[in-house]
């Protein structure tokens, strides 16, 4: 895999294997741990249920900079999306059950240390039976939080069938004794589908407003999120979006709030491969760059910024200011060519109606993928069309990424683009975080480059660094 150029260098992924969800984030005595679904292709595989599934491990890594991750030991070896939380003090995990039925497990952890797991007792499926009228056994993510002398858990993705997404909320003043309380919300069709699915839930304040960051799996699927208020053990949503869109590659979102007051995002980027072209490559999966987000002014979304501790890795800047791109014309930046880099864009079209950056540009034009804001709409988009050759890819249609984007008077247009050979993540401004994956086979396609179809584009100013590849250390 060290040959493998579609293999990033500056993400995490684990040395081998399947990553999955991220099913837990907590920022603990110093260090950020996040937990994340893990099944081994090692020897025989993963172990499988009877139906197929494949069994995940709660794999554990944790980090003193956002940058640089440390292996420990698997908190748990069979379990599913769930969450990690504080009950009157003591680091607790709830999870679904592997083996399905509506049933939730929860772990405790009194030593503090995020390494030794309690199941009491023994058997987890009999641990937390959370279930009730109206739940999908088949989908039952789960998440929890304590508030007050409650422990609150919401699980049950759907409502009865034709009324969408909702969640069921249930308490416990001792993680024991659960009782069901009601729905969590009311989903509205302005919004959301009428088969929608409120899975991989994470709920939490965010300024004034209390977040309900999920993922939906019905089409067009993808993580999503609703702001309102919590009154009454209920949420009201008042505000709904998406955060990647149709053909994005963002999946299964957990945040953890660190020392600073910062929300911190974490996703999958799950992959544009077949399962056999992963198998043979020996990995899938991608954990997303650490995202911090915040309420903007007017309360109604959320805004998206990479964790400054990126740019640690960056190496060798190079700089442009002041260049203006023709009608329907290319620049190339000889100087900013490569497979892993990070580029910061200011621009401002002139007549141009699309314009932004190309990268992993093949010498002979059959590949590139194109970062780009459009105005007729007002778009960011990421058009992925001629990204790769490869006839193995399940890319969705239309192979263009696209999320409406609002220009306000004086704003100028900011890109910051983080390419690492087969993952590309995009900032639109504060506005859109999107996240693609791209698997160009030409091993000449390093080539980046200016354009602007329309009319003229001045570009204010560009700044590209090559960026470094992670170390981690196997605890």
């Amino acid at each position: 895999m060290i040959q493998d150029n579609d293999r990033p260098i500056y993400h995490y992924l684990p040395p081998e294997g399947l990553l999955w969800d991220p099913c837990a984030a907590l920022f603990w005595k110093g260090r950020y741990h996040l937990f994340y679904l893990h099944s081994s292709w090692a020897h025989d595989g993963p172990p499988r249920r009877p139906d197929g599934y494949m069994y995940k491990a709660w794999a554990h890594i944790s980090s003193a900079d956002l940058v640089h991750w440390d292996h420990h030991p698997n908190a748990i070896e069979r379990g599913q999306t769930g969450n990690i939380f504080l009950f009157n003090g003591t680091p607790t995990i709830i999870f679904p059950h592997p083996d399905g039925g509506g049933a939730s497990c929860i772990a405790s952890n009194p030593s503090g240390d995020l390494m030794d797991w309690r199941f009491e007792p023994a058997d987890p499926v009999l641990r937390h039976p959370v279930q009730g009228t109206g739940l999908y056994p088949d989908n039952n993510d789960v998440t929890a939080w304590q508030e007050g002398e409650w422990c609150y858990a919401l699980t049950g993705t759907r409502d009865t069938p034709g009324k969408g997404d909702t969640l069921h909320l249930f308490r416990s003043s001792d993680l024991a004794d659960w009782e069901q309380v009601d729905r969590f919300y009311e989903s509205e069709r302005r919004w959301t589908g009428d088969k929608d699915d409120c899975s991989c839930p994470d709920f939490f304040e965010l300024g004034s407003k209390r977040m309900l960051l999920h993922y939906c799996h019905n089409q067009p699927h993808g993580s999503r999120y609703y702001l309102g208020r919590f009154e009454d053990q209920r949420f009201y949503p008042e505000a709904f979006d998406r955060i990647n869109w149709p053909g994005g590659n963002l999946h299964a979102p957990r945040t953890m709030l660190d020392e600073k007051g910062r929300r911190i995002l974490f996703a999958n980027l799950n992959e544009g491969r077949s399962m056999s072209a992963c198998m043979a490559a020996g990995w899938m999966g991608v954990l997303s760059l650490p995202v911090v987000i915040s309420l903007n002014p007017d309360e109604d979304r959320i805004c998206y910024e990479p964790a400054t501790e990126l740019q640690t890795l960056r190496q060798d800047l190079t700089q442009r200011d002041d260049v203006v791109v023709e009608t329907d014309t290319e620049f190339l930046l000889p100087e900013a060519r490569g497979d892993s880099l990070e580029f910061e864009l200011e621009m401002e079209p002139r007549g141009a109606s699309e314009f932004g950056l190309k990268v992993r540009c093949a010498p002979d034009g059959s590949e590139e993928t194109l970062v780009s804001f459009t105005l007729d709409p007002q778009t960011i988009q990421i058009d992925f069309r001629m990204a790769s050759l490869r006839d193995d890819l399940n890319h969705q249609e239309p192979g263009i990424q696209a999320a409406p984007f609002d220009l306000k008077q004086g704003e100028g247009f900011k890109l910051r683009v983080f390419l690492d050979r087969s993952v590309l993540e995009v900032f639109a401004g504060d506005q859109r975080y999107l996240a693609q994956r791209i698997f160009p086979t030409h091993p000449g396609g390093l080539d980046v480059k200016l354009y602007s179809r329309g009319g003229p584009t001045f570009f204010r100013r560009l700044r590209a660094w090559q960026m470094s590849g992670l170390t981690d250390t196997n605890h």
